[in-house]
């Protein structure tokens, strides 16, 4: 893939990295699905409804044991804990590699093509690099892979990609998605905000990986993306290429941010205040 000549050479050796590792964990993850057969046989639950598979496991030992080779002073934050603090960085770091090595366990187990490797790269704790990376989507070898800086641009396959120009709800395509947390007492299930939304937009998807969605916003895919409950491994990478790809993300009034609020609404820019006002976020 062919990287932006303005990225200062750490960027761009860690950008590429990120590329590198991204691929041959997507790759291993499209081979055990090949191999598996019609059933997972490897399932564990986080909880009631998240799925764990040993693909997880094995992917992000091995984005964990390659970024620690070539950064061994970078500090790492990835979902599993295989290697690390689940969900938590093991060190004190500027540059903090956020890892999903498979974002959208269900789909992957269920024989859905919608699932991705994201790596996000933070900068003084903020989405700086991304990579995410579906080897199933896209109808080419190899699948899609989306990339992008923040400030420099982004990229899918190493075609620039840019955020749509579409200026009301009305003329909108939004994803969204709906957590694994929605039994418990106060939680915010997202239906209400469903229908609302529903009736002012063109269309809603449900696509079941978060960091595919944020990206969809950033290549214009979908105008708008929002959703609560997730981490920083969902969304880190998609924050960072969507602001490359010139969009914005911003959580849905928590003040808390997009990153570690728990919850995100991406937008193209132009539709953040009227998609804002339909939505209430986390309790």
């Amino acid at each position: 893939m062919q990287l932006p000549t303005s990225l200062p050479d750490d960027e761009r050796t860690r950008l590429h990295l990120a590329i590198d590792i991204a691929a041959e964990a997507a790759t291993g993850l499209k081979a055990h699905r090949a191999t598996r057969g019609s059933s997972e046989r490897t399932l564990e639950f986080k909880g009631r409804r998240e799925l764990v598979t040993a693909a997880d496991k094995a992917s992000e030992q091995g984005l964990v044991d390659r970024i620690r080779d070539a950064f061994p002073d970078d500090a790492i934050e990835a979902e599993e804990g295989v290697a690390t603090p689940a969900g938590r960085a093991d060190r004190a770091a500027l540059w903090c590699w956020t890892i999903d090595p498979l974002d959208g366990t269900t789909n992957f187990v269920h024989g859905h093509p919608s699932y991705s490797v994201s790596i996000g790269i933070l900068r003084a704790g903020e989405p700086h690099l991304g990579v995410v990376h579906a080897p199933e989507l896209g109808g080419v070898a190899g699948g899609e892979c989306f990339y992008g800086a923040v400030g420099v641009g982004a990229w899918k396959n190493g075609q620039p990609i840019r955020v749509s120009a579409t200026e009301t709800l009305r003329d909108a395509v939004v994803g969204t998605g709906f957590s694994y947390i929605r039994n418990e007492p106060g939680v915010n299930t997202n239906l209400d905000n469903f229908g609302r939304v529903l009736m002012e937009v063109r269309g809603i998807r449900r696509c079941g990986s978060a960091a595919l969605d944020v990206v969809y916003v950033a290549a214009g895919v979908y105008d708008a993306f929002w959703e609560m409950y997730l981490e920083p491994y969902d969304v880190a990478a998609g924050i960072a290429i969507l602001r490359g790809a010139g969009g914005v993300a911003t959580d849905l009034g928590s003040g808390a941010g997009s990153l570690r609020g728990q919850e995100i609404l991406a937008t193209n820019g132009r539709l953040t205040e009227e998609l804002a006002a339909l939505l209430t976020g986390r309790p």
